[in-house]
């Protein structure tokens, strides 16, 4: 986490920067940077988030594994191995 004292300094330095900004736009950055700064100081203490650790999927239980042969299926009336044949 960024110590506060380094944000505030840097929350200073932008607002230094919309004080002296010749235009509008450059205010309007500044203070967005600023909101920014707020933003980055508040949320560092409310959520600390757990490492994800991810599962290994195993292929060795025959119940999930799923066979790729094909057979072909022989029957009396069909001409040949293709869809098309009659």
């Amino acid at each position: 986490m960024i110590p506060y004292n380094r944000i505030l300094l840097e929350m200073e330095r932008q607002l230094s920067t919309a004080k002296h900004a010749g235009n509008e736009q450059a205010m309007r950055e500044a203070l967005s940077a600023i909101r920014s700064l707020c933003e980055v100081a508040l949320s560092g203490h409310e959520r600390k988030e757990s490492p994800v650790f991810p599962k290994m999927l195993s292929t060795e239980n025959s119940a999930t594994t799923v066979s790729l042969e094909s057979k072909v299926l022989e029957e009396e009336d069909a001409n040949g191995g293709s869809l098309f044949d009659f």
